[in-house]
C-alpha cells in the first residue's frame, strides 16, 4: 500500500498508513497481553528458538520505530508531491475538492480489504470449528467481500451509478454482519473459544465498523460527484501522460529531466 501511495502520488493514503501503523501498535500491545495471559504459550519457543514472551516485547518496539519512520517519510512525500498534484489537477478548486474525496474513498476501500479479510481469517482460523456451517459461511464471505470492494473501486473510477448503489447496499450488509459478530464476541467473551481472543477480535471488528461507516459516507459523496467533470479530468490527464510518453520515451529513462509544461 505504501508503494501504491507513492505510485499514485496519493499523499492522503500515506498519511492514512501512518495512522494505520499506529493502530497496528495498539493491536500489537493488546495481542501481546493476550499471549502472556496463556502461560503455556508464553513459555514456548518458535522456529527462531526465542521465547514467545520475549518476541511479544520486541514486536511493539519494532512497530514504534517503523511509526517514526512513517511520520518522517509522510512529511517528506507531502512536500515532494504537493506541486506535482497541483500540476495534475490545475487550479480548479471544485475539481481538487472532488479529487480529494475520491482519493479518500479509494484509500478507505484499500484499508477495508485488510480489515475485512484480517477479521474473517482470524475468526475462521482461531474460533470456528472447520466442520461447522458458520465456518463455510465465513470462508465464502471472504472472496465475496473482496469482490464487493473491487466493485466500489471500479464504480468510483468509471462513475457507474448502478455499481456504486450495489456497493452501498453491500456496505449496509457488511455493517450488519460485523455488528452481529461484535455483539456475539462480547456476550461470549468468557467462553473457552473467546476468552483469550475477544479483545483483539473485537478491536479488529470495531475498526472495521468505523471504516465501514466512513466508506459509506465517502461512497455517497463520490456518487453525488458523478458527472461533474472529475472523470473527464482524470481521463484527459492520463491520455496526455500516455501521449507524452510515446512522443518522448527517453523521459521514462531520465525522470529528473525538466520539461516546459
Amino acid at each position: 500500500m505504501a508503494l501504491d501511495a507513492v505510485y499514485a502520488r496519493n499523499t492522503l493514503q500515506f498519511f492514512a498508513l501512518t495512522v494505520f501503523n499506529a493502530l497496528f501498535l495498539v493491536y500489537a500491545i493488546i495481542q501481546s497481553s493476550e499471549v502472556r495471559s496463556v502461560t503455556a504459550l508464553a513459555s514456548q519457543t518458535g522456529f527462531s528458538h526465542i521465547p514467545i514472551n520475549v518476541l511479544t516485547v520486541v514486536l511493539p518496539i519494532v512497530i514504534s520505530i517503523a511509526e517514526l519512520a512513517y511520520i518522517a517519510l509522510a512529511w517528506t512525500i507531502y512536500n515532494e508531491f504537493g506541486w506535482k498534484v497541483y500540476k495534475f489537477l490545475g487550479a480548479d478548486r471544485q475539481i481538487k475538492k472532488m479529487f480529494a474525496i475520491y482519493q479518500i474513498f479509494q484509500c478507505l476501500v484499500k484499508f477495508d480489504v485488510f480489515f475485512w479479510a484480517g477479521f474473517l481469517v482470524q475468526y475462521a482460523w482461531l474460533v470456528l470449528d472447520s466442520h461447522s456451517v458458520e465456518f463455510y459461511i465465513t470462508c465464502a464471505a471472504l472472496p465475496l467481500s473482496i469482490v464487493l470492494l473491487v466493485e466500489g473501486h471500479l464504480a468510483a473510477r468509471y462513475e457507474n451509478k448502478w455499481m456504486m448503489t450495489s456497493f452501498l447496499s453491500g456496505c449496509v450488509g457488511a455493517m450488519i454482519y460485523f455488528c452481529y459478530k461484535v455483539i456475539k464476541i462480547i456476550i461470549n467473551k468468557l467462553s473457552p473459544e473467546f476468552s483469550h481472543l475477544w479483545k483483539s477480535l473485537s478491536t479488529f471488528a470495531i475498526i472495521a465498523i468505523i471504516l465501514l461507516l466512513m466508506t459509506f459516507v465517502y461512497a455517497w459523496m463520490v456518487l453525488r460527484n458523478f458527472g461533474r467533470g472529475l472523470k473527464d479530468q482524470l481521463s484527459r490527464k492520463q491520455a496526455a501522460a500516455g501521449a507524452k510518453h510515446r512522443a518522448y520515451p527517453s523521459l521514462s529513462v531520465r525522470p529528473n529531466r525538466m520539461s516546459i509544461d
